[in-house]
Order: structure tokens, then sequence, then C-alpha cells
């Protein structure tokens, strides 16, 4: 038992309450530790010259407030503080299933997460230069673990060529904004991520589409295009493009690379997907390093929330890039590069891709015997996959009559750079479900929708009726 005694003389209102406020603050400061007895009600009335009923209705306060807990016939004890309630809730259940975002499946993400959380918080300092400004490029650790990361996919990355951004959209708009003037020609594939073009737009450059095949981007096109706009810069998705998954093969790699040295162009080479293939080649800017800048990210591989990706520019525009990137953003919150150096160091980076990887592979196999009537073309180890429909239905109707019933589609249309032709089909997120069953049965939706007849197929079938 405590001989605590408050002084109540500057606290204002009834007294009951000035007490109940004492105690909470009190266990606050930690001048009330868990577990601690309060005095005896008729005790504490005595010293503070109350009576017993203000005591008695201050302890029932604080009790109802979580503050203590009375025992019949044993007293009143401090309880632990509760900890505090998250200022953001989780997303509510219910709604539509969303198969446009593609996002990884979730993990032991939030647990790695809150295990590194409780690692920093018994370094103060280290928590005061986390909520510093940084350096332009970012922390020398933070890039240094970059640099590990992107070696693990063939590319050599010393942290003097590498910058810190907040998201592998951060760094892709940065990047094309400081390298592009309005009226500029930038070459992409013709259908390709949509902030590509919404980043372009806002240079005023305009993006022109080239043609893609199995593995990508061809080189003869890229090559052609430049010659015929005077495009001096080219972004690509060589490692699981979105929407169609292709993967482009070392051979295409060295004839694209060689494109880029003979018209002298700079390549944005975006490879966001490419941390989860077990097996895969070298980026292009292995292959040609003064004419590439490389961007990965820890989004589509560790988590989405984990907004941090790393750029690596070759030498002589790498000062240009920092510039450009700090002046977007002054400065990168340093606290999610902090989590994914840590992730990376302790080898918690490469568990989470092998739980992704093993969970996507189940989801693809679930896929592809759902979809086994349909064209359907994935990967086990990409976050989605690519339906062709038949042209008995149209991928906008598809995904109108999907919405009615619960389900988000990604026409490939969303994916289209300009108005060259897009093929009848749409992309489907298989990382987004939050669980198996759950894709399963979205999918099963989808063939049904495919497999039944259109409106206007169902409007000619009734003018056939005599």
């Amino acid at each position: 038992m405590t001989s605590w005694s408050p002084d109540l003389s500057a606290r204002k209102g009834p007294r009951y309450e000035a007490l109940a406020a004492a105690i909470a603050e009190a266990v606050r400061t930690g001048e009330l530790e868990a577990g601690v007895k309060l005095p005896p009600q008729r005790e504490l009335a005595w010293k503070l010259g109350v009576t017993v009923g203000t005591i008695g209705r201050a302890y029932a306060l604080a009790e109802q407030r979580r503050l203590v807990s009375g025992q019949v016939g044993r007293g009143t004890y401090v309880l632990a503080p509760a900890p505090a309630e998250p200022a953001i809730a989780p997303a509510p259940s219910g709604g539509a299933l969303d198969l446009t975002r593609n996002t990884p499946p979730a993990g032991d993400q939030a647990a790695a997460l809150a295990q590194s959380l409780q690692e920093l918080s018994r370094h103060p300092a280290a928590l005061e230069t986390l909520l510093s400004y940084t350096p332009e490029a970012g922390h020398r650790a933070h890039r240094r673990a970059g640099g590990q990361w992107i070696g693990r996919v063939g590319l050599e990355a010393p942290e003097s060529r590498i910058i810190v951004t907040g998201g592998a959209q951060h760094a892709l708009a940065a990047t094309l904004l400081s390298l592009v003037r309005p009226g500029d020609t930038v070459l992409t594939e013709h259908m390709t991520y949509g902030g590509v073009g919404n980043a372009l737009r806002l240079g005023g450059a305009r993006p022109v589409g080239v043609a893609i095949d199995e593995e990508g981007a061809l080189p003869e096109a890229i090559d052609r295009a430049a010659r015929e706009t005077g495009a001096r810069l080219v972004f690509l998705t060589p490692t699981i493009h979105s929407p169609t998954t292709a993967l482009m093969g070392e051979n295409r790699r060295r004839a694209i690379a060689e494109v880029l040295r003979a018209r002298d162009l700079i390549l944005v080479e975006d490879d966001v997907y490419g941390y989860i293939p077990r097996r895969r080649p070298a980026p292009i800017a292995a292959l040609a390093p003064d004419h590439v800048i490389y961007v990965a990210s820890a989004s589509k591989c560790l988590a989405v929330g984990l907004r941090v990706a790393w750029v690596v520019a070759p030498s002589a525009l790498k000062a240009r890039l920092a510039e450009t990137i700090y002046a977007m953003a002054l400065a990168q919150p340093a606290i999610n590069a902090e989590i994914a150096t840590r992730w990376i160091d302790d080898g918690t980076a490469d568990r989470i891709v092998a739980t992704i990887r093993a969970e996507m592979a189940e989801r693809h196999a679930i896929a592809t015997e759902a979809l086994r009537g349909l064209s359907w073309r994935g990967r086990p180890d990409a976050l989605h996959g690519f339906i062709e429909l038949p042209e008995s239905r149209r991928a906008d109707d598809v995904a109108e009559e999907a919405q009615r019933r619960g389900i988000l589609l990604c026409p490939a249309g969303s994916f289209a750079v300009d108005d060259a032709p897009v093929p009848n089909a749409f992309r489907v997120t298989l990382g987004s479900p939050p669980d198996r069953a759950t894709l399963r049965r979205a999918l099963d939706t989808i063939v049904a929708i495919v497999g039944s007849p259109s409106a206007s197929d169902a409007e000619t079938l009734r003018r056939h009726i005599v």
C-alpha cells in the first residue's frame, strides 16, 4: 500500500473529479505504478480534508476510466495503462472485392513490423534521427541496404549511385519529370502502368506505345519509334509486365541494350515485380548501366504500405535526379526506409518474399484450374494474370457486370498509352483477395459472367424468336 496523497489545491471542479484526474496523471507519469494499492478511503479522506464519500466517488470514477480496480475486502489497486487505440481502424469487411489493385497477399508482415517498431523503441537516439530531415539521396545505411537488396537480381548497385525515394510511384514520377520537357515523346509498351502516363501528362510529354509480344517490348519497335519520333526516353517493365505478365528473356534484354547504346537513349527500367520470381535474367541496367535508370521497390514484394524505393542512376544523371526527387518531397520519411533496411539485414525480407512466392504459386494453381475454359495467361511468380475474352464478350461489359456482382476488374484499355488497339482482355490480381477461398469464388463468378449471354446477345435472340 502506498502513502500517496496528491495536492488538489490547483485543480478546479468537484473534489472527486479532481482526485480522479490526479490518479490519472499519477498513473500516466509512473508515480503510481501498476499493482500498487491506493490508500484506504478513510485515511486519504483525512489527509485531504474531504469526506469518505468524496474519496469513494473518485475511486469509482477512476475505475470507470480503467485506471484502478476495486476488490471487495482487499482495497483498490492501480491497473497497467491500457495501450492507446490506433488512430486508424482496420478496413471494414464487406463491399466490393477489388481485383484492380496489385498487392501481395498478407502474411507475417504485420508481426514483422511490430517487432521492428519494438526494437526501434529501445533506441531513442535512432528515433530522433528518423524524425529529422534526411539527406538528399537518403541515409547511407538505407542506400547500402538498397544496394544489397538490388544485388539479389544480378545488378551491382554501389550506394554512391542509389537514391532512396518514398515508393516507386514517387521515383518514377520524379525521374520522368526531371528528364522530359513539354512536347517530348516518351516510348513505352503500348500497354503499361497507368501512373506513367499520368506523370508524363503532368510534364507535358506524350507517351507513344511500342509493340509487344510474349516477351514484352520488341527491340526493333523501340528502334523504329525512336527514329520516327526523336524520343530520347523509354519506359519499360521487362520483368512481370503489367498487365500481360510477360517476362523478357536475356537475349531480348541484350538486344534492347544495343538499341539504347546505338540511339543514345535513356531507359527507365521499372522492376517493382522483379523480386518475386525465383529465377529471372539480370536487369537491362546490368547490361547498359550508363543508359538505364533502374527502379526497385518494397511495395510489391514486401508490403504496399512500406513506401520505399531505390533508384540506381547513371553517374551522369544522379545529381539531377536527386535534386528533382528532393524538390518534390523535401525529405523522405526515413522510418519506412529504416524498417526496410532492418528487414533486409536480418533476413525478414527474404522470408516475406519466400512466403509470398509460395502463396502466389498456390493462387496461380487455383486460377489455372478455375479459368481452364478461358484464354488465361499467368505465372506462378506473378501477382496478377491476364484473361483474354472471346469476341462474343467485351471486356468492358464483363467488368460492368462483375462490378454489379461485387467484383472490380481492370480492362486492358485501362493500360493503353495511346490510340493503338488493345486486346479484348482484362487484368485480374490474385494477391489482393484476403484468402484462397475468396479468390476461387471471385474467379468462378468471372467464369460465369463470361459464359452467360450478353445483353446484346439476348436482344438478338429475342428478335429471332417467331
